[in-house]
C-alpha cells in the first residue's frame, strides 16, 4: 500500500515520547512493505539540519519537510483568542505547507493518509480536495483533557485563559474527528470519549508501541537506592508533576532512606532546577542516549497529574526490566495490574512509602522486573499492533 504520513514535527532526533512514537509508526508502516511518503514540519522548536537526519530515517520514507516557526507569538495568541480560534492549531498554519502537500497528492495516489495527531487538522479540505484515501487522524491524546487539567491546577488568573484555550481547542478536536475517516485513539479511555463526543463508530484502539529487539541491552552495575525520571521538560505536565514530586513526595523518602538519590534527565530542562540545587536531586539534563542513561537506575518514578495518552519511556523503561511508579494518569492506556507489574498511586504519603518499601525489598523489585518486561513483550510490540489496526479499518 501506499501511505501518507503527515506530521507536526520532525521524528528525530528520538529523544522525547512524541518523536519516538511516530518514528515507531513510520518503522512499522515500512516493515509490512508499505511504501510510505512522510511530510513533516521542521520546526524551529525541533529544528534539525536536513543533513543531520540519519539514513535510517531516510530508508524507511520518501521524506519531505516543511519549515514553520510554530513558537509562541503572545500578538497572534491575543489576535487567536479575540477571534475565538484555537491558537493550538493556527500556530501550524502555513501557505508553504499547503503547496507542498497539494503537490504530493497531486502526484501520487494513496491508499491511507495518516495524520499524527489533530494540529495539522485544517489540512483536511485540502486532502478531500485532491485524494479519495481513507483519512486516519491518529489521537496521541485528547488534547483538550491536558489543558483543562491544567487549569484545574493552575492559580488565578492563569487558570481562566487556560480554560479559554481547552474550550477551544475541544471545538475543533471534535471537529476533525467527525471530518476524518478513522480515528485511532491510543487507549481505551480515550477510545470511548472520542465515541461519545462523536456519535461515531469509527474510532479504533491503536495502542502507541515499541520494538522490544532494541531493548535488549546487558544491564550495567545499578546505583543502590537511585530513582528516576526522564521525559521532555518543555511539556508542562512533566514540569507540573516533577515540582509535585520533588516537593512533596521525595523530601519524605530522603527522610528514611538518606542514601537516595533522584535523577532527572529530559530536553529543555528548565534552569530552575539546575538552581534549586535540592539535597539528593541530580539534574542531568538533556541525554544522548535515554537507555544508556535508565540502565544502571533501579526505579522509574512518573509523576504526572495531566496529559493523557500513552508515556512511550514507561514502555521503554519496561522492556528494560525497570520497575516503575506512577500515578494512575501516568498509567493511563499501559493495561497494567496493580502490584503485579507496576506500582500505582496517587497520594503524597502512599507513594513515598510505597518508593521506600520497593527500594528495600529486593526480591520484589525483581518479581516486578520480570513481569513488566513480560507485559509489554505481550501487548505492546509496535508491528502486532499496527497489524491488528490496519485489519480492522480494512474491514470496515
Amino acid at each position: 500500500m501506499k501511505i501518507l504520513q503527515l506530521s507536526y514535527r520532525l521524528p528525530y532526533p528520538l529523544k522525547d515520547g512524541g518523536a519516538i512514537g511516530i518514528h515507531n509508526i513510520t518503522r512499522a508502516f515500512h516493515a509490512l512493505g508499505n511504501e510510505v511518503t512522510l511530510l513533516s514540519f521542521n520546526t524551529k522548536k525541533h529544528f534539525v539540519e536536513p543533513s543531520e537526519i540519519p539514513a535510517s530515517l531516510k530508508n524507511i520514507c520518501q521524506l519531505e519537510l516543511v519549515y514553520h516557526n510554530t513558537n509562541i507569538n503572545p500578538v497572534a495568541a491575543f489576535i487567536s483568542l479575540l477571534q475565538n480560534k484555537s491558537y493550538h492549531i493556527t500556530r501550524f498554519k502555513s501557505k508553504i505547507f499547503v503547496q507542498k502537500l497539494s503537490q504530493i497528492l497531486q502526484r501520487n495516489q494513496f491508499d491511507f493518509i495518516e495524520m499524527e495527531g489533530v494540529f495539522l487538522g485544517e489540512y483536511l479540505p485540502i486532502i478531500r480536495k485532491f485524494s479519495k484515501a481513507k483519512i486516519i487522524v491518529r489521537a496521541h491524546n485528547v488534547e483538550h483533557h491536558i489543558w483543562q487539567q491544567l487549569a484545574t491546577n493552575a492559580d488565578f488568573p492563569k487558570n481562566i485563559y487556560l480554560k479559554i484555550l481547552a474550550a477551544q481547542l475541544k471545538k475543533f478536536e471534535i471537529e476533525v474527528w467527525k471530518n476524518a475517516d478513522v480515528v485511532a485513539a491510543i487507549n481505551e479511555e480515550e477510545l470511548q470519549f472520542i465515541q461519545a463526543a462523536t456519535q461515531q463508530k469509527k474510532v479504533h484502539l491503536f495502542p502507541a508501541g515499541i520494538f522490544m529487539n532494541d531493548f535488549k541491552i546487558a544491564e550495567k552495575q545499578i546505583i543502590p537506592f537511585s530513582l528516576f525520571h526522564i521525559g521532555s521538560m518543555e511539556w508542562m505536565p512533566n514540569i507540573e508533576g516533577v515540582d509535585w514530586f520533588l516537593k512533596n513526595v521525595f523530601p519524605k523518602i530522603k527522610q528514611q532512606i538518606p542514601q537516595a538519590i533522584f535523577y532527572l534527565a529530559g530536553r529543555k530542562m528548565p534552569q530552575k532546577y539546575f538552581a534549586e540545587k535540592q539535597n539528593g536531586v541530580e539534574i542531568i539534563g538533556e541525554v544522548n542516549d535515554a537507555l544508556e542513561f535508565m540502565n544502571n537506575k533501579q526505579l522509574m518514578i512518573v509523576p504526572l497529574l495531566s496529559g493523557g495518552g500513552v508515556r512511550i519511556k514507561i514502555l521503554e523503561a519496561m522492556a528494560m526490566g525497570k520497575p516503575v511508579v506512577a500515578t494512575s494518569q501516568a498509567a493511563m492506556g499501559l493495561n497494567c495490574i496493580q502490584g503485579e507489574n507496576i506500582l500505582i498511586t496517587d497520594d503524597v504519603e502512599e507513594m513515598a512509602q510505597t518508593i521506600i518499601a520497593i527500594l528495600q525489598q529486593l526480591d520484589e523489585m525483581n518479581r516486578l522486573k520480570t513481569n513488566a518486561q513480560l507485559h509489554i513483550q505481550n501487548h505492546f510490540d509496535q508491528i502486532n499492533l499496527l497489524k491488528k489496526f490496519l485489519k480492522e479499518i480494512a474491514e470496515k
